[in-house]
């Protein structure tokens, strides 16, 4: 469920007309977000087919407890001159903040009524310079709230600091227009796997997929059990055949899906004159042929290894690591490296919520006053 909604999320912020421009910078992101969701479990299954009933029994799940960990890496800037250009003046601060950063994440979601938490508790920066933050979350169908964290160095008033911050979700979507925050949570819960089938579906089994034992995978936490694990690789001698798999097979019936559904629609921002020309342009065979050739020599793939874990038919661990380089003429040099993992608990059992819903939080826009900030209207 939530790699779904983290898949929706990235989609979200495809926002704009589409090309095969945009489809050859975000093949990736979408492969990528592909893979997040991995599992085993029936002997008779293949790994795909498990995978997706795995994922329709997390989606379909009332709660669970989770907890993970997101560790930074490596993140280097593009070297060439044309590359650093279109960065904004503060990206070396947030890169020597980001670098090396770890997110501690745990939470717990039920369905009836819709709620969930979040907390993220991170560790930025290297060396003797770090910072340490706690942001807990609570989201419910109508509204958000945030905890303002206490920041060393940074003066925030007291009025406002350790307090929540409250977001009026309906209210925000009316402002920015229909489908602009949230939208429809029921769409969003099921946009992830209705999108991930034809990426899994368009990529062969035997090159991408292995079932790998407990023992033969790295960092699985101590005590994590699972019926079978799945893996999914991709590196340099088979990423070629994904990339043209996931534009030539996948992208068309994933245009045709989101055109078929109104709601999706809505929740993506996107718009039917959009996804139209979109699929007249993946239609053209020249244009889609020099699109996926541009696409193989932009990116170098290190390493995407996605291993999840099935237990009673639910998905209980997933962990990627990933290690990306840009070869484009523009963004030559930038790397990325991260390692994610996270582990599902109390599937379909009661859940007890680290903290009340708050009675005095602080609506975001007075905040936004205090602060000198525009509205979320743009007024």
């Amino acid at each position: 469920m939530e790699s779904a909604c983290l898949f929706a999320c990235l989609c979200v912020h495809g926002r704009g007309v589409i090309s095969l421009k945009m489809l050859k910078t975000s093949a990736i992101v979408l492969l990528t977000a592909a893979l997040v969701v991995l599992s085993g479990c029936s002997s008779s299954k293949s790994a795909k087919e498990t995978m997706l009933s795995a994922m329709a029994n997390n989606q379909a799940a009332k709660s669970m407890t989770y907890t993970g960990k997101i560790t930074l890496d490596e993140l280097t800037l593009p070297q060439t001159a044309a590359g650093a250009g279109q960065l904004p003046a503060a990206a070396p601060l947030v890169l020597s903040v980001l670098k090396g950063a770890v997110i501690n994440i745990h939470g717990k979601l039920q369905t009836s009524p819709e709620r969930a938490e979040l907390t993220m508790d991170m560790t930025l920066g290297s060396g003797d310079v770090k910072l340490n933050l706690s942001i807990p979350m609570i989201i419910t169908a109508d509204k958000m709230w945030i905890k303002v964290p206490q920041v060393p160095g940074f003066p925030i008033p007291e009025t406002i600091s350790g307090k929540f911050v409250e977001i009026d979700v309906k209210m925000l979507e009316q402002e920015q227009g229909a489908g602009a925050g949230l939208g429809d949570l029921t769409a969003v819960q099921n946009i992830g796997q209705d999108l991930l089938k034809p990426l899994l579906d368009s990529l062969d089994e035997k090159t991408f997929f292995s079932e790998p034992k407990a023992a033969d995978i790295s960092g699985l936490p101590e005590g994590q059990k699972a019926d079978k694990f799945v893996r999914f690789s991709v590196d340099e001698s088979n990423k070629d055949a994904a990339i043209t798999a996931v534009m030539e097979k996948a992208a068309p019936q994933i245009i045709d899906l989101l055109l078929g559904n109104e709601a999706y629609m809505k929740a993506l921002q996107l718009k039917k004159e959009q996804l139209e020309t979109a699929k007249k342009e993946l239609a053209d065979g020249g244009k889609m042929k020099d699109t996926v050739d541009t696409l193989k020599k932009s990116v170098k793939i290190d390493q995407l290894d996605v291993t999840g874990g099935i237990k009673d038919d639910y998905l209980t661990y997933e962990a990627m690591n990933m290690k990306l380089e840009s070869t484009d003429a523009d963004t030559a040099g930038m790397k990325v490296g991260m390692r994610f993992e996270m582990s599902f608990s109390d599937i379909n059992k009661e859940v007890k919520f680290e903290y009340e819903l708050p009675k005095d939080a602080i609506p975001v826009e007075q905040l936004q006053g205090m602060l000198g900030l525009p509205s979320a209207s743009g007024s």
